[in-house]
């Protein structure tokens, strides 16, 4: 499967990088913890549900989390694409609870931020099957922003309302 043009230069991990990965897995437990499930289940953002978006979030965190690991473990592994819709009908995320996907995105997004705090961990190399020479801190950061271009759309689908029923980002005028 291709990667969109730009995505697969080098990227850089940082603390930003890090906070991006905690905050959009706050982001989505909250989205999860206030719609209904049926409303998750029922809307869609292009050809998958809320659902199998959120599930789609959580199986590439676990993906990636176990490639930054072997970045980490290993001398120069083979890091090798995966195909997202068949992952997708095999774990039949459709059918699965939010909750429980949104808890597994928050722990790999953990396991990223805790395995990139090694020392020298960002420049630890390997190679992708698409990529080519690449290293963790990519890893890492390629799916801070994957995940992030997601999170933004569900979002935007599913914003936070206040007790008066407005954004509480936005000033009631």
């Amino acid at each position: 499967m291709p990667y969109p043009r730009g995505m697969t230069d080098l990227l850089r991990y940082d603390e930003d990088t890090a906070f991006a990965l905690a905050d959009d897995a706050a982001t989505v437990s909250a989205i999860v913890r206030r719609t209904p499930v049926d409303r998750l289940r029922a809307t869609r953002l292009g050809e998958w549900t809320a659902v199998e978006v959120i599930g789609h979030l959580a199986d590439a965190a676990e993906i990636f989390a176990e490639r930054v690991r072997r970045c980490l473990e290993e001398d120069r592994p083979r890091l090798e694409p995966y195909d997202q819709d068949a992952l997708a009908a095999e774990r039949r995320n459709g059918e699965r609870d939010p909750l429980e996907l949104s808890r597994r995105l928050q722990s790999a997004h953990s396991r990223i931020v805790q395995l990139m705090q090694r020392p020298g961990a960002a420049a630890r190399p390997a190679v992708h099957g698409a990529w080519g020479e690449t290293d963790a801190g990519h890893v890492a950061a390629y799916q801070a922003k994957h995940s992030h271009d997601h999170v933004a759309e569900l979002q935007g689908r599913f914003p936070p309302v206040s007790s008066q029923g407005e954004s509480p980002l936005q000033p009631p005028f």
